[in-house]
């Protein structure tokens, strides 16, 4: 029988970094042919017949900054590689500015199915300042590219909180997206994440953040906005029309189903260890032309941190934890470890449970950090 599993390629390139991502990516594109081949190499390296694929996610990076040729030689080597669904879930990362019509329509007929476009935002003020290497005028025409290529699955990622928003601007970068009928819509608040050009200006008190109440309201907000037209949000910050157009790849990482993750920097995940390769190209293609696996490091996960990865992945979504699941594979009662949290959730209207699962309310997904928190504390 085979194992169901998940594939994620991780293209570290971009034509330009973004102020506020800390993703590992660089800008050398020259690097790309050589870091093709040694995709290929870890791909075959690792391969198992065994193990039946249902979804493929190229992401960056750039991956649409990669000739259509090289990510149909990569989907070319997985297939022999593997055992690849019949109905696998192929998506690629689009950047507007990178793709035009011709691409898209290539990309179509090589094997993607899915794509996930980088928009970030409708507002050209909002794209300067992050960095983006697209305006709002691209953002429109790459949509309206991808629909005339023939993708009917296609998801926006867009990005809010930056210091100077309001509701008014994010409501309408919302109706934009909305007005353009995708099938998937990805929301992401903006994180200040160590290191980055965004969080060294924020330290040297050039950009005021947004307050935590406002960040809260804008993230209720778009929830309630986007249920009027028919979005389901399914996870904290991913929202589809129906359950069919969930995304299936990263469905896969909430519950915790075994994944490959080849490329530089690229992490995996199989049933209770974690495995993560080196956040170096040059590393990278260095330990493949030597026959060496490029893994950086290497961890199982304690009884304790697996209990605790479900519960902050699981009340991430809709769904929220199956409590008969969570016994079995843990052989204790949810309900009575965790008794005076649950009545603190259930008690301020932030959570439920109905049926079998635990799930949190609006109210309590807005204030998911705190609650993971405290089951941490519990736990740890």
């Amino acid at each position: 029988m085979c194992d169901k599993k998940s594939i994620y390629i991780h293209i570290p390139f971009c034509v330009k970094k973004c102020v506020y991502c800390d993703f590992y990516s660089k800008t050398d594109l020259f690097l790309i042919p050589g870091y093709i081949n040694s995709l290929q190499k870890e791909i075959k390296a690792r391969s198992d017949l065994k193990d039946k694929i249902n979804t493929i996610y190229f992401g960056g990076g750039t991956p649409s900054v990669l000739p259509v040729k090289k990510i149909e030689l990569l989907l070319q080597t997985i297939d022999a590689s593997f055992s690849v669904s019949r109905k696998v879930e192929v998506t690629l990362e689009v950047n507007p500015g990178t793709v035009d019509l011709d691409y898209l329509m290539e990309l179509k007929k090589v094997g993607i199915n899915r794509l996930s476009i980088g928009i970030q935002s409708f507002n050209d003020d909002k794209l300067r300042f992050l960095k983006r290497i697209h305006t709002a005028d691209q953002a429109i025409k790459t949509v309206e590219n991808a629909e005339k290529a023939g993708f009917d699955n296609i998801s926006l990622d867009l990005i809010y909180g930056l210091p100077f928003e309001t509701k008014a601007l994010w409501l309408k970068d919302l109706s934009t997206a909305v007005s353009m009928s995708p099938t998937h819509l990805s929301c992401y608040m903006l994180t200040l994440e160590p290191g980055t050009p965004l969080d060294e200006k924020v330290k040297k008190g050039l950009i005021a953040p947004l307050a935590p109440s406002t960040l809260s309201t804008l993230f209720k907000k778009t929830s309630r906005f986007l249920s009027e037209f028919k979005f389901e949000q399914y996870e904290i910050s991913n929202f589809s029309k129906g359950v069919q157009t969930r995304s299936k790849h990263n469905s896969a990482y909430w519950d915790m189903i075994s994944y490959y993750g080849f490329g530089a920097a690229a992490h995996s995940f199989d049933k209770n260890s974690r495995s993560w390769n080196h956040s170096s190209i040059n590393k990278y293609i260095k330990d493949m032309d030597s026959g060496r696996l490029p893994v950086e490091g290497r961890e199982t996960l304690t009884r304790e941190q697996e209990m605790l990865e479900m519960i902050l992945l699981r009340l991430r979504t809709l769904d929220g934890l199956d409590l008969e699941k969570f016994s079995t594979l843990f052989c204790v009662c949810f309900e009575n470890q965790f008794k005076d949290i649950l009545e603190q959730v259930i008690g301020g209207s932030m959570g439920f449970i109905k049926g079998n699962r635990f799930a949190l309310t609006l109210e309590g997904r807005a204030r998911l950090n705190g609650i993971v928190e405290a089951f941490a504390e519990k736990i740890l």
